[in-house]
């Protein structure tokens, strides 16, 4: 039996099965909802509002809701059983457009695109010369330029007319070798290519008119995986369990990617049929789940992936919405954590040409440690989990409108994004708020939450009261109002030393393998969207990254979109993205006996471990 639930605020229509989970039958529904931990009860971040559908409270609901909570309907939608008709109302899912934004590498590209016009004019066909069409355009082709070109059928099918049309004058697009378009003569029609960075938190693209190199414009959007799980391990997880599941995943990235190609065209005024192109960098997970293949063995030892290299494929056959011809150009990976943002990253930065160590941290859900030294490039995977961006922290939310983006203890102040009430803590704030702690000695260098009797040195009055206990847990009240309150949790404390820790771990290791220290790193550049946010200073206060001197840390921005940039406006650059590829050493971390004692030392605060 089936009961109709609506959707609020879109409206939206549904016939869920009675006894269906109602997280499950939002997500195969269409429905945006958050759910980082994939429905596992940990994250509590898929709360929804309910008028009728189910009266049942679990045991996890009386528990972690508030009395408030419970009384106006809220629920969490992974313990939620449809019993009966009714709404459900889910908080909308929002993303910083800041994130998208290229970086500050600010290096000019010389232009030497893979998409190409050519323009023609060609003999008419006589009975002294009855070559074919397309052998006629190809010979042309092939006579002012390098190397063979081909052409599909769905072209082949077309040329005939379209040559006759206009008197055999006019412009080929070419996407590598192949001839994708005729454009009529001087018809000035754009060529469009995009760089796009899959994330497995966010989906960033930049529009590029291929004529000029000029990115025309940068635009994000949550990925929509997002409500499988926060982290690729959860999202593997659910793949595994069925080919459908599979498939679903991959449907549900691809329908993220075209609305969003769909937004930054109409921003732009621009025909996304004339988008002939796109180069795509993205970990190895969210490569494999965006061209369907199996990814049960990325979390196998000996994790092997089912692709690696650099590959060129028609779009339309993963159903992307470009020129009908359009390619995907896929950036190589480097291993099976190490993926072709990492490449990317590389690419961007250039550690391959370090002539003194240079050390690249992308800061993200999978954090990925890159040192360039005169020997070559060294490479390590870190699996952050989620913490940095708001996951499975009690009020953590991403960086958008409302979210406590940093802190200060003394005095007390705070920023919050876009201004206004705050509804939460980002990634940014988090790191803020631990290190404030410590350093006023509210949280110890174990991590643990101190109360005023057992601090070794008094804090200001108005911090030592908003540190209390609630049960078994201790907090710290960020902010308070009539209706709400938000506070940092010995859990939350908890979570962030382990993100912290695997990051470190990382980073101290690669160096250990190098044989070099923390002096003799020239740069350090943090990329990757969260990377861009964070407080340098409050960083090396925390230990997430070693005491080097402020001046040697950059922001590089995203990193990832850089470098497809790069390999979308010169095609020279992708011939390099595969030797770097080809050339990384890649440390698996994990098979070091060296790991386990290293990493239990970064969990502790501070900068001098």
């Amino acid at each position: 039996m089936k009961v109709g639930i609506r959707v609020l605020p879109s409206g939206k229509a549904l016939k869920l099965k009675v006894g269906a989970n109602l997280r499950t039958g939002l997500i195969e529904a269409g429905v945006a909802i958050d759910s980082p931990c994939g429905g596992q009860g940990t994250c509590l971040k898929c709360k929804v509002q309910l008028t009728g559908v189910s009266r049942k409270l679990s045991a996890l609901e009386r528990e972690k809701l508030s009395d408030a909570e419970r009384q106006n309907g809220w629920r969490l939608a992974c313990h939620t059983t449809v019993e009966a008709a009714g709404e459900v109302r889910v908080p909308e899912l929002a993303v910083s457009r800041a994130k998208a934004g290229l970086g500050m590498l600010g290096e000019a590209i010389r232009l030497l695109p893979n998409v190409q016009r050519r323009q023609f004019e060609l003999a008419a066909p006589t009975l002294a010369d009855q070559r074919a069409d397309w052998d006629r355009l190809a010979g042309y082709l092939e006579e002012t330029r390098s190397g063979a070109v081909t052409a599909g059928l769905g072209l082949l099918q077309t040329i005939t007319g379209r040559l006759r049309v206009n008197n055999f004058k006019g412009d080929a697009i070419l996407v590598g070798n192949e001839v994708v378009e005729i454009d009529p003569p001087d018809a000035g029609r754009e060529m469009l290519g995009v760089a796009l960075d899959i994330g497995t938190t966010t989906l960033a693209v930049g529009l590029v008119d291929l004529d000029t190199g000029k990115v025309m414009a940068v635009d994000a959007e949550m990925n929509p995986q997002i409500a499988f799980g926060a982290d690729v391990i959860s999202r593997i997880l659910y793949m595994q369990e069925s080919g459908e599941h599979r498939e679903k995943l991959q449907k549900e990235l691809v329908r993220g990617l075209n609305q969003l190609l769909l937004r930054v065209c109409r921003q732009t005024g621009r025909d996304r049929e004339r988008i002939f192109e796109i180069a795509v960098a993205g970990n190895t997970t969210m490569l494999h789940s965006f061209l369907g293949l199996e990814t049960m063995y990325l979390a196998r030892a000996p994790y092997v992936g089912g692709l690696s290299r650099g590959q060129s494929l028609p779009a339309a056959e993963l159903g992307v919405q470009i020129h009908p011809r359009g390619k995907l150009y896929l950036l190589p990976a480097i291993a099976s954590f190490v993926g072709a943002d990492t490449t990317a990253v590389i690419l961007a930065s250039k550690l391959y040409e370090s002539d003194a160590p240079r050390l690249a941290i992308d800061i993200g859900t999978n954090g990925e440690v890159m040192l360039g030294t005169k020997d070559g490039v060294l490479t390590a995977s870190t699996a952050a989990g989620p913490a940095f961006e708001g996951g499975k922290i009690k009020h953590g939310m991403r960086a958008v409108r409302g979210a406590i983006g940093s802190f200060h203890a003394t005095p007390l102040e705070y920023t919050v994004v876009g201004g206004g009430t705050p509804r939460g803590i980002c990634g940014s704030g988090l790191i803020d708020l631990v290190a404030e702690l410590y350093r006023v000695g509210i949280i110890n260098r174990k991590g643990r939450m101190l109360l005023p009797s057992e601090m070794e040195t008094p804090v200001a009055p108005e911090l030592a009261e908003r540190v209390r206990e609630r049960g078994d847990q201790r907090e710290f009240v960020v902010y308070r109002d009539r209706e709400r309150e938000i506070t940092l949790t010995q859990q939350d404390v908890r979570e962030l030393q382990l993100a912290k820790g695997a990051l470190r771990v990382g980073i101290e290791l690669l160096m250990k393998e190098a044989n070099i220290s923390a002096g003799d790193i020239r740069e350090v550049l943090l990329a990757g969207v969260f990377g861009n946010y964070i407080n340098r200073e409050k960083a090396i206060t925390l230990g997430l990254v070693p005491p080097f001197p402020l001046e040697k840390v950059h922001f590089i921005g995203n990193g990832a979109m850089e470098g497809a940039l790069r390999a979308l406006i010169n095609r020279k650059e992708r011939q390099k993205a595969e030797e770097v590829a080809a050339r990384v050493r890649h440390i698996e971390l994990s098979g070091r006996p060296d790991f386990e004692s290293n990493f239990i030392r970064s969990l502790e605060l501070g900068d001098k471990l």
